[in-house]
């Protein structure tokens, strides 16, 4: 290779390319409108997260992300209540329940079936089940109180 900088013949030195100025995504006026609950546009919602939320759990959690708050809590592997039929697999169970008062008008929760779906979607892949045979591992999610976003919630904890 030939030399095209100042360093030694048969090295090779790239020449320094010209920086371009890309445009902004979103333009000055799309920046500037507050959220319904008072944020920026780039401010995120305030956070806070607590592990050992429940004793007699294996693991637990309890976070607040804005205004939804919700308990994780994890138990097991224990031996699994289908101990009848054997598998090589363990099982993961996920249940996620809303309470009562979750939501501003009463009694209205989300679907829990379907987030309890997606929960044990999101946590097969991560959870190597392969590795307890016969046995359960049990996941909890309890929203105490629902400002959105409960969904990440729950499954990143």
């Amino acid at each position: 290779m030939a030399s095209t900088g100042g360093g030694a013949p048969g090295t090779y030195t790239p020449t320094p390319t010209k920086k371009t100025q890309r445009s902004s995504f979103f333009s000055d006026s799309d920046v500037d409108w507050l959220r319904p609950d008072g944020r920026g546009f780039h401010q995120c919602r305030p956070a806070f997260f607590r592990t050992g939320a429940v004793n007699s759990a294996a693991g637990s959690a309890y976070a607040e992300f804005g205004n939804t708050k919700v308990i994780v809590s994890v138990f097991g592997p224990r031996e699994s209540k289908k101990a009848m039929v054997y598998s090589d697999v363990g099982r993961l169970n996920c249940n996620v329940s809303c309470t009562t008062f979750a939501t501003p008008v009463r009694g209205l929760g989300s679907d829990n079936k379907e987030f309890s779906s997606m929960l044990h979607k999101a946590l097969e892949g991560a959870i190597m089940l392969e590795t307890f045979p016969k046995t359960t591992v049990d996941v909890f999610a309890l929203v105490l109180e629902s400002g959105g976003s409960e969904l990440h919630l729950h499954t990143n904890l």
